[in-house]
């Protein structure tokens, strides 16, 4: 009976110590909200070619100094030139809105749209639990690192015809893709039932 209890308070600290990286794998902690900003102008101008003598010709201090421009008229500019930039945002806040008890989630920072999920996953195969984040309409994208160049991408959208993945990096092996149509395939059913 004493190695019986042994055995299973083994069995228990080293299922403690495999489990963390299993849980890492469905953890949605990981992730970033994607929100495109206005690129506001800055009051100097961009050096200017001499396309005789093929140099730039930059403005000195005095034109600077004299050169006053209105803060105002700059974000008119820039709001006309169409000029945004993509900031990655921790998306805690994005996420507790989704799992909360109210009705909807959060839609906006600063005035400015959420255009995209972000999260950073060892597979790329959507769980379960990632149903909910994607039933807001917002694209989802997974990947083991965004920055690498021939890493895997797995792209989420909602269509009329329902949820559709795009996938880019190297092949999904078997098991792989037969798990991408079955979660496909129940994320498609479930919201099926959702909207009745």
């Amino acid at each position: 009976m004493k190695y019986i209890i042994t055995y299973i308070i083994f069995g228990l600290l080293l299922a403690a110590l495999i489990n963390p990286a299993a849980y890492a794998d469905d953890n949605i902690a990981n992730c970033e909200i994607v929100v495109q900003r206005p690129i506001e102008m800055v009051g100097v101008k961009a050096p200017e070619v001499n396309e005789k003598e093929g140099e730039n010709k930059s403005p000195d201090a005095e034109e600077l100094e004299t050169e006053e421009l209105d803060t105002e008229e700059k974000t008119h500019k820039a709001d006309n030139a169409g000029a945004q930039i993509a900031t990655f945002l921790p998306a805690a806040d994005f996420i507790f809105s989704v799992f909360d008890a109210k009705e909807g989630h959060i839609t906006e920072i600063d005035n400015q749209p959420i255009r995209a999920i972000m999260c950073i996953r060892i597979s790329v195969i959507p769980t379960e639990f990632d149903l909910k984040i994607i039933r807001t309409g917002l694209p989802f994208y997974l990947s083991p690192d965004f920055d690498a160049k021939g890493s895997a991408l797995m792209a989420i959208n909602s269509t009329k015809q329902g949820y559709v993945y795009d996938y880019v990096g190297p092949d999904l092996t078997e098991d792989e893709t037969e798990l991408l149509k079955l979660r496909m395939a129940l994320f498609n059913q479930q919201e099926d039932k959702h909207e009745d």
